[in-house]
């Protein structure tokens, strides 16, 4: 998900169907408080406890309405509005005759989300609440390792429960104790999204931030979209053949209600990646 900033290019694209000096044909005046555009907008609440809204402007003048995180959710002078959890309010902001940012914020009450993207509760949990990742070793017993970047879906060269390679569990738990991640074995290793500020912390006792984008599609089929952290890596999150260099960015091969299975390419641009698979703990 992204953010966006109201630059003064985006508010004259926005407002440039309006004259500016004429106040019935939706133009605000430079000394527009907030109290003011607070009379102008209603806003709302489509069903109790939903979280979708509509927003009226009268006399008409045009808004962006976003979250209380910065996400736009709406912008015109008049429309609806689906919220993604979690939802606590809504900001409502137009920009004034002489350029600055007017805004007021309307709290909001939501305990039930309908309509909103299936990342949420994937990746959070059906509460929309925390969920904890452990190794897949029930349904991708080739859990970690590598193979083709945009060939391959999981370990397919060098992976774990590959016995005639030598490559066991044990051999894995070594893994993680030599590059120095002793806490992110097959049976310590875990790490928690949490909805509330979208963060993570993971069984090595670190914390951090998630960030997803399903329009970063690397090849059709393949994945579907990105998963990046900030302040942590993931369980083993690093790249071997780089000097064990922490990996934040991610592709989403796999999320649904038990499973996350993330690659990331080598460095070196040669097609290898590797890939880590998730599922959800019990």
């Amino acid at each position: 998900m992204k953010k966006y900033i109201l630059a003064l290019s985006l508010c004259t694209a926005l407002f440039t169907a309006c004259d500016p000096t004429v106040e019935e044909e939706g133009a605000i005046a430079a000394s527009l408080t907030a109290d003011q555009l607070a009379q102008r907008v209603s806003i709302t609440q489509t069903t109790a406890g939903q979280n979708k809204f509509t927003f009226e402007t009268n006399p008409t003048v045009p808004v962006q309405v976003l979250d209380q995180d910065g996400n736009i959710l709406s912008s015109g002078s008049s429309g609806s509005i689906i919220g993604t959890p979690p939802l606590t309010g809504l900001v409502v902001r137009a920009i004034n005759q002489d350029g600055s940012i007017t805004s007021f914020t309307k709290e909001v009450t939501v305990n039930e989300y309908v309509d909103v993207p299936s990342i949420y509760k994937q990746l959070f949990g059906p509460e929309f609440t925390s969920r904890t990742w452990v190794w897949d070793t029930t349904d991708a017993p080739n859990y970690w390792g590598n193979g083709g970047y945009m060939s391959d879906s999981g370990p397919a060269w060098w992976k774990f429960e590959d016995i005639a390679s030598g490559n066991t569990n044990e051999a894995f738990d070594n893994q993680c104790i030599e590059k120095g991640y002793p806490d992110d074995t097959l049976e310590k290793g875990w790490m928690t999204f949490t909805l509330g500020g979208k963060k993570v912390e993971t069984s090595r006792g670190e914390t951090g931030t998630i960030s997803w984008d399903l329009s970063a599609v690397a090849k059709e089929g393949w994945d579907v979209g990105t998963l990046t952290f900030s302040g942590t890596n993931p369980l083993l999150g690093v790249q071997p053949n780089s000097n064990n260099a922490p990996e934040y960015n991610y592709h989403i091969l796999v999320s649904d209600e038990n499973h996350l299975y993330l690659c990331a390419p080598e460095p070196d641009g040669n097609g290898g990646a590797w890939f880590w698979m998730l599922k959800a703990k019990e």
